[in-house]
């Protein structure tokens, strides 16, 4: 039977129980009895609302016991506190269940309408039993049959489906999941809206990394699957993936807990951070948990995707048509601006290869050895080994890199190492990257096209055979064209030689 504690009653029946600073009595231990399980979820995702369920560890006990009528029911039993009674007792109201207060394995009802200070009991039941719950209408005794730990029944609850604004993607963090297929075509999509962004506060940051889910048998090995995590999905991006099968969004509840895009878990995991295993990351989908171990280490996106070199497109004659622009993983851009140096190199057009052809009559021979040439579809590379001079017309280049060409007054974007960016382009053993300009792809000039000057400028060179008629007698000019008369002699031409001798 319980009795309403007066006010300034400081002496109780029940073990445990105290009067706090407002005389109200309070026991060492709270205890919620709740008839089936969705109430207790209710009860729980009401409570953690209000109050991290992390600072009632590690007292917080989920608990099954079956009463005297044989009726199996949910306690759930978690340290008593003056700040933690009020909202303990609003949420296991709102719940539909019972809070108790008490120590040991005897609890009266906690303080309700009817006694603002609280209920104390008038004796202690004597009987077999774990837990013995005073209420004012009955007394129960509880037999502990099992114990449900509170990490288990987080993983175990389903998820809830969001609707409306509620399932719309935020504006923060995310992961993204993806077939070991897709990882690769999601990273390179990825890249390339990244390169696209013109403000860098507005362009899309992120990582990736391969990791597979743990199993429980050793015989069952995990599913391999590639982590992507945005910094900011743009929501024409997070339409895309969320609609693209193989592809699953995450919203972070934690930093390795995560639940599935569109969904929200039924208690509030922001304050059961220490119900989770720290060393490993946790996925929440309506098929179930993932769980990796250990957590992935990500890298960012740009180290992941392969830079292609273009092909060759070298040719030997003037009327060979452009070819197509070759197709690169990751576009390098020309900029306006660098530093300013001293051309190097001058691609001169068809149309000026006569000047050029005029002008070799007025170089030195150092400038004619030093001096390589190749033919290419836009004209005519003329490459020098320091600094090129004497030129005055075409299309003039400077180094971006060693041994690739660049418009003078130009710099690539993004700078790259010099070293990285020549291996890639493929201008390594005595090959050229050529840029012609900007907004057009780089070009690789093979090694046995390139020429020296003077090579090429003999190479069809066809001398004539030489005039062994003497010309110096002053019978006719120099310049004047040899004519060959013929006589006829009759049928003996050598009769009377030796007479006219």
């Amino acid at each position: 039977m319980l009795l309403r504690i007066a006010l300034g009653q400081v002496r109780f029946n029940l073990p445990g129980l105290t009067a706090d600073v407002r005389g109200a009595g309070i026991g060492r231990q709270f205890v919620a009895r709740f008839a089936a399980l969705d109430r207790l979820v209710s009860f729980l995702r009401l409570l953690s609302a209000e109050q991290s369920l992390d600072d009632l560890q590690p007292g917080l006990r989920i608990v099954y016991a079956r009463g005297g009528a044989g009726t199996r029911e949910a306690i759930v039993l978690m340290p008593a506190s003056t700040e933690l009674g009020d909202a303990v007792a609003r949420a296991g109201r709102l719940a539909g269940g019972q809070i108790f207060t008490g120590a040991a394995k005897h609890f009266a009802q906690f303080r309700d309408a009817r006694a603002p200070l609280g209920y104390d009991i008038e004796a202690l039941v004597d009987g077999p039993g774990d837990l013995f719950l005073y209420g004012a209408e009955e007394t129960v005794a509880y037999r502990i049959e099992s114990e449900l730990p509170l990490a288990k029944l987080l993983l175990r609850l389903s998820l809830v489906r969001l609707h409306g604004r509620g399932a719309k993607l935020p504006d923060a963090p995310l992961f993204v999941t993806a077939r070991r297929g897709l990882g690769t075509v999601v990273a390179g999509y990825l890249h390339r809206l990244s390169g696209y962004a013109r403000d860098p506060a507005t362009a899309l940051h992120a990582a990736a990394a391969l990791c597979e889910s743990t199993t429980e048998s050793a015989f069952s090995p995990g599913a391999a699957f590639w982590i992507f995590r945005i910094a900011r999905l743009p929501p024409r991006l997070g339409r895309l993936l969320s609609t693209t099968p193989g592809i699953e969004l995450y919203l972070p509840v934690t930093d390795n807990v995560a639940v599935a895009a569109g969904y929200r878990h039924p208690i509030h995991l922001e304050s059961c951070r220490g119900s989770f295993a720290t060393d490993r990351l946790h996925l929440l989908s309506p098929r179930g948990v993932i769980e990796v171990a250990p957590p992935p280490t990500l890298a960012a996106i740009e180290d992941l995707v392969r830079i292609r070199a273009p092909a060759p497109e070298i040719v030997d004659r003037r009327e060979s048509s452009p070819a197509g622009r070759p197709d690169l993983a990751v576009a390098l851009r020309l900029e306006a601006g660098g530093d300013a140096r001293r051309p190097v190199a001058t691609l001169v057009p068809w149309a000026q290869v006569p000047w050029l052809q005029r002008l070799v009559y007025a170089l030195p021979p150092t400038a004619l050895r030093a001096y390589r040439v190749a033919l290419l579809k836009r004209g005519v590379l003329v490459r020098a080994a320091d600094v090129l001079d004497g030129l005055p017309f075409g299309t003039l280049y400077q180094l971006g890199a060693p041994d690739v060409l660049i418009p003078l007054g130009t710099r690539i974007r993004p700078a790259v190492s010099a070293a990285i960016l020549s291996e890639r382009l493929g201008a390594i053993g005595g090959a050229l990257a050529l840029f012609p300009e900007r907004g057009a792809p780089p070009l690789r000039i093979l090694p046995e096209a390139i020429v020296p000057l003077d090579r090429r400028l003999i190479a069809e060179l066809e001398p004539a055979l030489a005039n062994l008629e003497s010309v110096g007698r002053g019978e006719r000019p120099v310049d004047e064209p040899v004519e060959i008369e013929n006589v006829p002699l009759g049928p003996m031409p050598l009769w009377g030689l030796e007479r006219a001798r």
